[in-house]
């Protein structure tokens, strides 16, 4: 709320009270004391976050490592892992993160669709008619994002894979060391290491720019909204029926 909801309400009233659309004026300095207020909201909020969430990332991820390793241990020493040591490293390094990540994402999209919730009712207040017609590109980019879904999982899954190729080579490597000098395989052995690493960029690439392409979309859809919220109420704004205020509201929101 201090960072999302908070703020429009009181550009809002700020502008409102500027241009004289406001049906109560607080006054200059109670808007500045609901700044203040706000910023200390942020601040209280900020320290909530980093004691709550900071915690459950670090414990999870190092009780899965912790789990995971007595588990290897406890295996009979014939049985290998189903995979290699490469994809071993990276389920340690970098898949366990996934775990608290989710458990956190979880909380964060409850308070974003109440967030959503509350915004779309203040702005469907003010006018249902641009409400509607300012989320339609949002919905576009919803639409594209759950069509990508399976291209993202295709990269995802490629990129993680050849980094676990990488990964295992190099232990491999470092495991034969002397059976790799004895046979003078140097320059082959770091020839196909440097393949494996075309192949991981080659990858990464791919995964990081269907990522920005994406993420490209998603950032320019509030530009795009502002501007269908400018056809929209410009003649209503000469008229007075959109103040400057909602206006500001509606960009912020």
């Amino acid at each position: 709320f201090c960072w999302q909801v908070g703020p429009a309400l009181i550009i809002k009233a700020f502008f409102d009270m500027v241009t004289g659309e406001a049906q109560l004026t607080f006054g200059i300095w109670a808007i500045i004391a609901f700044f203040v207020a706000l910023w200390i909201g942020r601040i209280i909020a900020s320290y909530g976050f980093y004691y709550a969430d900071v915690p459950i990332f670090a414990e999870i991820s190092t009780l899965l490592r912790r789990n995971l390793l007595k588990y290897i241990l406890r295996r009979p020493g014939a049985s290998q892992l189903p995979d290699s040591a490469g994809e071993a490293v990276s389920r340690f390094k970098t898949d366990v993160n996934e775990i608290p990540l989710f458990v956190i994402l979880i909380n964060d999209i409850m308070v974003g669709i109440i967030i959503i919730g509350v915004s779309i009712a203040l702005m469907t207040q003010i006018s249902p008619s641009v409400t509607v017609m300012a989320l339609i590109p949002l919905v576009i980019v919803g639409i594209i994002a759950n069509i990508a879904t399976g291209r993202i999982e295709h990269y995802r899954r490629t990129s993680r894979q050849a980094g676990g190729k990488v990964t295992g080579f190099i232990g491999e490597f470092f495991g034969a060391v002397q059976a790799v000098k004895v046979a003078t395989a140097e320059k082959n052995v770091i020839d196909h290491f440097h393949k494996l690493n075309d192949q991981r960029r080659i990858l990464t690439i791919r995964e990081k720019l269907f990522d920005e392409v994406l993420g490209s979309i998603y950032r320019n859809t509030s530009t795009l909204g502002t501007g269908v919220i400018l056809v929209l109420v410009g003649q209503s704004m000469r008229t007075g029926n959109f103040t400057l205020g909602d206006f500001s509201l509606f960009v912020y929101l």
